[in-house]
């Protein structure tokens, strides 16, 4: 009786430790200022920090990779896809109507149901705003440079935060059945939209300085997520 005991408490025990690691969350991330949110170190979709990972249109909780010369969905949806208009819901629609529909809560950002950093990676981890992507132009230094072959610029803190840092890649975007500026040029979605029926926001650069601007939703752009 005792010898099926101790077996009982070690199968759960197994049990409940697998739980555990499976809630645990398994991406890596840094923060760059004090009060500041957690960065996550790679893009979604890639498995190192200087991989370009997937491409999103604003409000695509799919992605897609480059494949052949051909945009294939990250769930095999699609083979053979073009970033456009028509098959971008969110675009041509204001402020009141992307609310009205769900896609964006009353603070006008990507509602959790729409952020696929919150649908694919879970827990706290979303999209950053545009206010959070301006921070980060103005709390950390940014250097333009290469890591694993991929040009892109490395992001520091300062101060007491001057140990952490992240790669952003200049993954470049997709626009219709292209592939446009990768290795040249880094575009990375915000949640936040703009009043207009057409734009969302996201930040952009090359080797000059990163700049804060609106882009039409249908682009597809890679995405860093953001925690806390």
């Amino acid at each position: 009786m005792n010898a099926i005991k101790r077996l009982m408490s070690a199968l759960f025990a197994i049990i409940f430790r697998s739980r555990d690691a499976q809630s645990r969350d398994v991406h890596d991330k840094v923060q760059l200022w004090e009060g500041g949110p957690y960065w996550a170190t790679t893009n979604i979709g890639a498995e190192k920090p200087s991989d370009s990972g997937f491409y999103f249109w604003w409000g695509d909780t799919i992605g897609y990779k480059r494949e052949n010369d051909a945009w294939v969905a990250s769930d095999g949806s699609s083979s053979n896809f073009a970033f456009g208009s028509a098959v971008t819901p969110t675009y041509k629609k204001n402020l009141d109507a992307l609310q009205g529909e769900g896609w964006v809560t009353a603070d006008g950002i990507l509602a959790p149901e729409h952020d696929v950093a919150h649908v694919k990676w879970g827990g706290g981890w979303r999209l950053p705003t545009k206010e959070e992507l301006s921070d980060l132009t103005k709390n950390c230094d940014w250097a333009w440079g290469t890591l694993n072959g991929m040009n892109g610029y490395t992001i520091c803190g300062r101060g007491a935060y001057a140990s952490s840092s992240i790669f952003l890649p200049a993954a470049g975007g997709g626009r219709r059945s292209s592939a446009e500026e990768s290795g040249e040029r880094g575009r990375y979605w915000s949640s936040s939209t703009k009043s207009s029926n057409t734009y969302g926001w996201h930040i952009t650069f090359d080797q000059g300085r990163p700049l804060l601007s609106e882009r039409d939703r249908f682009n597809g752009h890679t995405i860093r997520p953001v925690l806390g």
